[in-house]
């Protein structure tokens, strides 16, 4: 351990007074004299108590998923350097609060008084958008003609029958 402070200097050399062990040593005698009154947390008393976590997603009350209602549909658009439309819906949950949250994937058929799902899932480039809601399950249906990351946008597999469409910025040859 290193020396925590010093004293004087000899020529080049310098003269430690108390080592990391022993100025720790000292302080245990020193709680020890003292008693009570004086305590190190972690070393002579209780650890340090921390401070709760705050919860992220306080209206999924620590659920996977929450139901509710469309109360209305509208667009938002991002943060500084993105630009877009964003599609968004605020809902009146299960619970009785209400809430926003984002419609993701491409198109949606969503209207006022849908029956849907939300789960947690932060948006970073739109302000206080916490939610997204889940493609597939409801009144939501899927993101029609996904071909890859299915599972995330509620879409079926596709049938070998039907011919392949063409994909989107699919890869080039």
């Amino acid at each position: 351990l290193k020396p925590i402070f010093r004293l004087r200097k000899r020529g080049s050399h310098s003269i430690a007074m108390a080592s990391g062990r022993r100025f720790l040593l000292a302080l245990c005698l020193l709680a020890a004299v003292l008693g009570p009154c004086f305590q190190i947390p972690g070393v002579t008393g209780p650890p340090k108590k921390r401070p709760k976590p705050r919860d992220k997603r306080q209206e999924l009350q620590r659920c996977p998923q929450k139901g509710g209602i469309v109360t209305r549909v509208y667009t938002m658009s991002p943060k500084k350097p993105n630009s877009a439309i964003r599609k968004v819906c605020r809902l009146k949950l299960s619970t009785g609060t209400e809430t926003i949250a984002y419609i993701p994937g491409e198109g949606h058929s969503l209207q006022e008084f849908a029956s849907v799902l939300m789960r947690g899932g932060r948006r970073r480039d739109l302000v206080g958008m916490r939610y997204n809601l889940v493609r597939g399950a409801r009144d939501l249906q899927g993101v029609v003609g996904r071909r890859q990351s299915r599972s995330k946008y509620g879409t079926e597999k596709p049938s070998g029958d039907e011919p392949a469409a063409p994909a989107k910025g699919g890869k080039k040859r």
